[in-house]
């Protein structure tokens, strides 16, 4: 992504010389380096301050025409050192609004840079693919749909997808949305309000704690755990083979599993991912195709084993009730036998993605 497409530039060509004159600290011209500018930048966003003032000594043409072009053409470079030392601070550039001046010799150019908060915004910074998922697992799970996330790495923005799709416990009408200035972030989109969103998602948290304390012990192994997880959702759902709605349906969430008792395999996954957590076990939803169809189920860490759990394929329909066996031909399946019925994306189903759920713990 380059720097200078995510500026919205708002040139204001202000020659008159009070205009930049007002500025009392202005300096003598001086060669400056690109990183003595960007402290200067750094030190005047750090004392929030509502612009700041560079006079650099700079050789331009001869003609006044050329040597204003040659002038708005340096602004660029130094609104890119600009917003290098607002991101530095947390921030990101709104507009590079800002006035100059040429002397007359044309050897020196002074730069008015307005840096007030309506040309700068808080943001937080993303600089690594570990920091964006834990970042967005997080603000998932908490519902933090104000902070406004930016990194100058692309797929940064694809990571918080990717986690919203591993993650449909949270996910209750949430969308991830991006901006042409580069930030991105989570919010609750118009197929469910918020306040309802908030009360399925409670409902959904109680029920998964009551479950948990009736169905898991102490003593039992992570294994066990996670049988006894799996077990409880294929005797206590049905899958849902009626028309699903496509702006909204509990079906496609925990609420829908545990607490209507009526999912599709999302459902199923994000109950299950619900649980793990509770139960201390990392599990993320794989999404994928299986039976000539889109497709979900679960990854899960299991101590040093990763395997894969779908419940939703071991849940026989029509349903047969709480009080039937239960199947566990896709219980515990490990990579190299699942991939017989199902398909999915190695780079995205990955065991390093569990590993950051972990984390978030």
């Amino acid at each position: 992504m380059k720097k200078h497409r995510m500026f919205m530039w708002i040139l204001t060509l202000l020659l008159a010389l009070g205009d930049i004159s007002a500025k009392q600290d202005i300096v003598a011209a001086q060669v400056l380096s690109d990183q003595k500018i960007q402290a200067i930048f750094s030190q005047a966003i750090e004392n929030e301050e509502l612009d700041v003032c560079i006079t650099q000594e700079k050789t331009f043409a001869l003609d006044a025409e050329t040597a204003d072009r040659e002038a708005r053409d340096y602004a660029e470079l130094l609104l890119g050192l600009l917003q290098e030392a607002a991101n530095k601070n947390g921030k990101i550039l709104l507009s590079g609004n800002y006035s100059y001046l040429v002397n007359e010799k044309r050897d020196e150019v002074t730069y008015k840079f307005l840096i007030g908060p309506q040309n700068l915004r808080e943001v937080t910074m993303i600089a690594s693919e570990k920091q964006a998922y834990t970042l967005a697992l997080k603000a998932l799970k908490n519902r933090d749909y104000k902070t406004q996330f930016y990194t100058d790495e692309s797929s940064f923005y694809e990571i918080f997808k990717m986690v919203l799709k591993q993650h449909p416990e949270y996910n209750y009408g949430v969308q991830v949305w991006n901006n042409t200035n580069g930030t991105f972030g989570f919010r609750q989109g118009s197929a469910l309000s918020a306040s309802s969103a908030k009360k399925y998602r409670q409902k959904a948290d109680a029920r998964a704690n009551a479950i948990i304390k009736k169905i898991i012990s102490p003593t039992m192994s992570r294994k066990e755990k996670i049988q006894a997880i799996h077990d409880y959702i294929v005797k206590n759902c049905a899958y849902d083979t009626g028309k699903i709605n496509t702006k909204y349906d509990h079906s496609y969430t925990a609420y829908g599993c545990l607490v209507k008792k009526q999912a599709v395999c999302q459902g199923y996954a994000a109950a299950f991912n619900l649980l793990a957590g509770k139960a201390g076990i990392a599990s993320i939803t794989a999404t994928g195709s299986a039976g000539g169809g889109s497709h979900a189920w679960n990854y899960v860490k299991d101590g040093s084993n990763y395997v894969h759990v779908d419940c939703t394929w071991d849940d026989p329909v029509p349903d047969h009730g709480k009080n039937a066996s239960v199947p566990h031909k896709y219980f515990y399946v490990r990579d190299v036998d699942l991939k017989k019925t199902h398909k999915w994306k190695r780079t995205e189903i990955s065991q390093k993605y569990i590993t950051y759920t972990a984390l978030m713990m």
